[in-house]
């Protein structure tokens, strides 16, 4: 019994020999992550140039793209029974192109349009939990900076539920996110999609 009482007081004061990282180690290591991730984005679900029919139009990506296009960010023009949407030059300052996959009769690889409009950065960090694999889950509000001037319209906003999460939930909401020790220090996975 006195054996494992003294192991147990070894490995403790083995253990305070590490240095735990503190608030300001997260912060550096989640904002470190969003730099290298680049700005916010929210998708489109579209590749373009797109031509997009009467229905989607009406509901979801065309509101969006409508709103956007009022922004100067994309161009339409009739095509047959449906509306075709380009990227501008302005547009084109924001947009980018993802790979992902079409799932249907058959799986196939294409691109997905994404429109960036901020850079997101730690507002606080609010807790952190170590995990099995002797990573920390970490919780944190964050910030925006350098919004995009035509993501704040209102009309944008409202046609874009997924953007109004983002500006809406800045220094409000709190997201969680995977830091893992690393030979180099602290490694965040900052996954900045909604």
């Amino acid at each position: 019994m006195r054996r494992l009482a003294i192991l147990a007081i070894g490995l403790a004061l083995a253990a305070c020999g590490e240095k735990q990282p503190t608030e300001s180690d997260f912060k550096a290591a989640l904002n470190q992550g969003f730099e290298k991730a680049g700005r916010v984005c929210v998708p489109l679900n579209k590749g373009f140039p797109v031509t997009l029919n009467q229905m989607e139009q009406e509901h979801g990506i065309g509101r969006a793209l409508s709103a956007l296009e009022g922004a100067g960010l994309f161009t339409s023009a009739a095509d047959g029974k449906g509306r075709r949407y380009e990227v501008t030059d302005q547009g084109q300052k924001f947009y980018t192109e993802r790979e992902g996959q079409s799932i249907g009769l058959t799986v196939q690889k294409v691109k997905h349009g994404f429109i960036c409009f901020a850079e997101m950065r730690v507002e606080k960090v609010t807790r952190w939990d170590v995990r099995p694999d002797q990573s920390f889950a970490v919780s944190y509000t964050y910030r925006l900076e350098n919004i995009a001037p035509w993501a704040t319209a209102p009309s944008v906003i409202q046609a874009m539920p997924k953007l109004s999460l983002w500006i809406n939930g800045a220094q409000k909401a709190e997201r969680k996110t995977i830091v893992k020790k690393t030979s180099n220090g602290l490694d965040a996975v900052a996954d900045k999609d909604l």
